[in-house]
């Protein structure tokens, strides 16, 4: 029987290796978003204060007046929110939590609710997890730069407060990149979401009597589309900028052709509809 183990054992090791063997010698190069750090370095060596790119700001209706296009006529998509990790490592066996929320500024920490200390920073503004293994999840940077200043003021503070052990930064990487495009298309025109959807059901997802918005995924496209009735579109899923910005340009054709001319008509009847139900109530008491 003990036999019969050992042979069972040395096969199921040799089927790992033999599945998961590609996985030893082919390493993933990570995206660190070198456009965001070449462009810090040209600002610093021209000796100016870093100004935001037309991607990193975040135009709203009021500031454009009209939607903001390229060269290329495909609206420009600006980067919202991204979500990044990053792992500390030190010598001591695991971060004491309890002890490093009274140490770090603007953190809380409550061990019954989660497992986790919450630090939100103003320079760069973003929001940190900080766990009791060294990882670290932020939230809220625009750029790769940014995540990299956010980790090492934490690994900074750290330093400070507790000199007896030693802390490095390790492995800061780009899970998800959120950006946002508004059409601008006013009252008089919206998308039209039930034809998008009897179209492109196959990769859609629309219930809009649980939620407002449809969910688009492509095939041949990285990003994902969360597209809304009022022309504001939200798209997620891209690991680089590059990714946002070339994913938008392929999803826009598909976009552009379910804007369609609000149906006014309607709208006039049921306000109508309205007035003439309040002049009853009115009338009656």
């Amino acid at each position: 029987m003990a036999l019969l183990l050992r042979v069972r054992c040395r096969r199921t090791s040799t089927m790992r290796k033999r599945k998961y063997a590609h996985s030893m010698y082919e390493k993933k190069i990570p995206d660190h978003l070198t456009e965001d750090i070449d462009h810090l370095y040209a600002c610093l060596e021209s000796s100016a204060k870093v100004p935001r790119t037309s991607t990193d700001t975040i135009d709203t209706p009021q500031q454009l007046g009209a939607t903001s296009i390229d060269s290329t006529g495909v609206p420009k998509a600006s980067i919202h929110n991204l979500v990044a990790t990053a792992r500390i490592f030190t010598n001591c066996a695991s971060f004491d939590l309890h002890t490093i929320s009274r140490l770090l500024p603007n953190c809380t920490y409550d061990k019954q609710k989660f497992a986790a200390i919450t630090v939100r920073q103003h320079d760069p503004r973003c929001t940190i997890l900080l766990f009791t293994s060294g990882k670290m999840v932020l939230t809220g940077c625009k750029d790769y730069v940014e995540c990299c200043l956010a980790s090492l003021n934490i690994v900074t503070l750290l330093r400070v407060h507790l000199p007896h052990f030693r802390f490095i930064l390790q492995d800061v990487t780009i899970q998800n990149i959120v950006g946002n495009v508004d059409l601008c298309l006013g009252s008089t025109r919206h998308i039209d979401l039930n034809k998008m959807y009897a179209e492109e059901n196959i990769y859609c997802t629309y219930q809009k009597n649980m939620f407002p918005g449809l969910i688009y995924r492509a095939n041949s496209c990285p990003v994902v589309l969360l597209l809304f009735y009022s022309g504001k579109i939200v798209i997620t899923g891209g690991k680089s900028r590059r990714d946002i910005l070339d994913g938008w340009t392929t999803l826009w054709p598909v976009v552009k052709q379910y804007i369609s001319l609000s149906n006014t008509s309607n709208e006039s009847k049921a306000t109508e509809y309205i007035q003439q139900a309040h002049c009853r109530k009115a009338t009656s008491a």
